[in-house]
């Protein structure tokens, strides 16, 4: 597969270009990531269908969720201020997606996914780190992430990006971090 990409002159109003980088990884690997755009839909629909069922469990909740096409126009079609969202790809496969949503005022919600091949890679701290930067320039003041208590990977890329330690009530943990 190969990375989608649109003619700029077809890219959405406000497409953050600055976003769009080349990073080694400390796996060895070059992953690029860009903003989604709305054709990232059929990517996004083509690994939800591949993807394992611990996988949708931890990103989702709900180890057999069907994104229909609503769901997939609200999660490739971002306004990139209020609503964020970041696509990396590696080997020019689709290997992960990053974002946050508002949560409140000054805060935000963030969740990511990364496709099991490319995990322990650093895709995710990688990622973390860009949304954050971009949530620090569109006036966001804290972080907030939901996980499984059973997600020792997520819950190791949060602690190492300095989020507090988790609550779990109802057995969802949550972690915070102010950023600004």
């Amino acid at each position: 597969m190969t990375i989608p990409l649109q003619p700029r002159s077809e890219l959405p109003a406000g497409y953050p270009f600055d976003y769009e980088r080349q990073v080694a990884l400390p796996a060895g690997k070059t992953a690029y990531f860009r903003p989604v755009v709305p054709g990232d839909a059929v990517v996004l629909a083509r690994e939800a269908a591949l993807a394992d069922a611990d996988t949708l469990y931890n990103r989702f909740f709900n180890p057999a969720i069907r994104l229909t096409n609503e769901r997939l126009r609200y999660l490739t079609e971002v306004d990139y201020h209020n609503r964020f969202a970041l696509v990396a790809f590696v080997d020019g496969e689709a290997a992960a997606i990053g974002r946050f949503e508002p949560a409140g005022e000054g805060v935000a919600e963030v969740a990511m996914v990364v496709k099991s091949e490319w995990r322990r890679m650093g895709i995710a701290t990688v990622m973390l780190q860009m949304l954050e930067v971009a949530a620090v320039e569109r006036g966001i003041t804290k972080l907030e992430a939901y996980y499984l208590p059973s997600n020792h990977a997520v819950e190791r890329v949060l602690d190492k990006r300095g989020f507090g330690k988790p609550t779990v009530e109802s057995g969802v943990a949550q972690v915070t971090k102010n950023i600004g």
